[in-house]
């Protein structure tokens, strides 16, 4: 086995611990590294000046003279911006305030090292240099101590260390890509819950891994396999129960054709009808639901084929639709199906609203729009992403006085969608109910 395979099989939590790990000792690295380079440079210029710097100071005490001159010594410091202590057998004087970089004891304690310069040496800390000067002869001898601030131009930043810092980035940026890495399959996880969301079980994600997410891929594939197994044998169910059942109701419609004419006769002949009906959108739906899409296209003049519909329609309403038309070019559209689907949806809002119902037919954007508005009882917010699912009643007690088998909006959805349109539902409790149905304008025949 690998090294790869073998971190592919580590737990997830386990690879990002290596990962941290690992940049967290390769930034150190590269920090002490970097902090090394600079800490010789910059002792290698601490080596050449410590000597000139000697020499300045050695100057610097002579114009103090011996014995010393305050006011020379004062003068001094301020125009050069240095601190200057002397220390002899009867004297101690600083030009500036005591601080702890230039106390006495400080000074005294420091560890100076011998320079080229006689009686001169010299030291350094974290931001100062010193220069001790051993002046005068007899009962004026007397040390002077120098001391400067390092300036920012006095550190110098080698190229070696300025390469480990920009190797630092570069670090963070592969880890961070490791990591990224490492939790890719997500993304393709949840672009495949998109696609189970939308209906399309057959999807099934590829990714080699033998990780957590290795595992849940498997487990939502094979979940998506066996939901889909099981739809599909409803279907199949539905099917069957759907095509059986069309005999027996075939000679149940000869029987009462046969029947005298009695009070009987009428109802029954409406719940053989009723029962047609259901089994006709039960077959009907499976079939715009299959894999293979099955539609009859043809030229069709939209808005002859609604106000056909309307004409129709409003024979048996007594005029309560209202058409608002405007005139279209020919389409590729099914005819049979398109006059279901808007059949369907002006039935639904004569069914729910006792005044008259509108449809307005118009352009928008690159489509087609045609909504059916009515003024009805309205429908709750609850219930509209589900009133397109199949069988889906608002009414849980199923009334027949109250809807239909819950078949008539699912059909219209799965026709629409077919003919790669959009239907929306839109409604207000007390106000009434509008839907839209949106058909592209690319389906127009071109003169």
């Amino acid at each position: 086995m690998t090294l790869f395979n073998w971190l592919n099989k580590m737990p997830l939590m386990f690879r990002l611990l290596i990962i941290f790990l690992t940049t967290c000792l390769i930034l150190i690295s590269l920090l002490v590294t970097s902090i090394h380079f600079i800490s010789d440079k910059n002792s290698d210029n601490w080596r050449g000046f410590e000597n000139i710097f000697a020499d300045y100071g050695k100057l610097l005490s002579t114009r103090i003279g011996s014995p010393s001159n305050y006011e020379v010594a004062q003068k001094l410091s301020n125009d050069l911006m240095l601190n200057i202590s002397i220390l002899g057998p009867n004297e101690t004087w600083h030009s500036k305030p005591v601080t702890y970089k230039h106390d006495l004891d400080r000074l005294i304690e420091l560890e100076y090292d011998e320079s080229t310069t006689q009686n001169a040496s010299v030291a350094r800390t974290r931001g100062n240099y010193y220069v001790r000067i051993l002046a005068g002869e007899g009962q004026e001898k007397r040390f002077i101590y120098i001391s400067k601030r390092r300036e920012f131009v006095d550190f110098q930043m080698p190229m070696s260390a300025l390469f480990v810092f920009l190797l630092m980035p570069l670090v963070l940026y592969i880890s961070y890509r490791l990591t990224k890495s490492l939790f890719a399959p997500i993304k393709t996880l949840q672009q495949a819950s998109l696609e189970y969301a939308k209906g399309n079980l057959t999807h099934q994600v590829a990714i080699a891994r033998d990780d957590e997410l290795g595992n849940l891929t498997q487990v939502m594939n094979s979940m998506a396999q066996q939901i889909d197994k099981m739809l599909q044998a409803k279907r199949q169910m539905l099917l069957a129960i759907s095509h059986e059942l069309r005999t027996p109701l075939t000679r149940m419609k000869l029987a009462t054709e046969l029947l005298d004419q009695t009070s009987q006769q009428v109802p029954l002949r409406r719940d053989i009808q009723e029962m047609e009906n259901l089994i006709n959108e039960i077959l009907e739906s499976e079939r715009l639901n299959s894999h293979h899409k099955v539609l009859n296209l043809e030229s069709v003049k939209l808005d002859e084929l609604l106000n056909e519909l309307i004409i129709e329609l409003n024979l048996n309403f007594e005029e309560r639709i209202e058409f608002e038309s405007i005139s279209l070019p020919n389409q590729l559209l099914d005819p049979a199906r398109i006059r279901l689907l808007f059949r369907n949806l002006i039935m639904n809002a004569l069914q729910h609203s006792k005044s008259s119902v509108k449809v307005i037919l118009s352009q928008d954007k690159g489509n087609v729009c045609i909504s059916v508005q009515d003024k009805g009882v309205g429908i709750s917010l609850e219930h509209i992403p589900h009133l397109t699912q199949a069988f889906y009643r608002i009414d849980d007690a199923r009334q027949r006085k109250t809807g239909g088998f819950g078949l008539g909006l699912y059909l219209c959805h799965l026709i629409v969608e077919a003919h790669m349109g959009k239907l929306v539902i839109e409604s207000e409790i007390g106000k009434g109910t509008q839907v839209s149905v949106a058909l592209s304008k690319s389906n127009e025949m071109q003169k």
